[in-house]
């Protein structure tokens, strides 16, 4: 397989988490009455889908090695 540039990387990334969707790999939004505003996760099941997404993200140093720069400093 070639090169892919980090936006060809980016777009696929993108349309699989959209395919894992629609075939139900994540669960569904919470009401606004139980979710938790200012959490990053509401429950177990939340949590393990963003260790799973944290787990298919690059590092930094991953990121650099592509050309990648972080985003400026808030």
């Amino acid at each position: 397989m070639g090169f892919k540039s980090a936006e060809e990387e980016q777009q696929e990334y993108v349309e699989k988490q959209i395919r894992e969707a629609r075939e139900g790999e994540y669960s569904g939004h919470k009401d606004i009455v139980s979710a938790e505003n200012g959490s990053m996760v509401n429950d177990m099941e939340d949590l393990k889908q963003l260790g799973e997404d944290m787990d298919e993200m690059k590092t930094n140093s991953e990121d650099h090695e592509e050309g990648l720069m972080n985003d400026p400093e808030q």
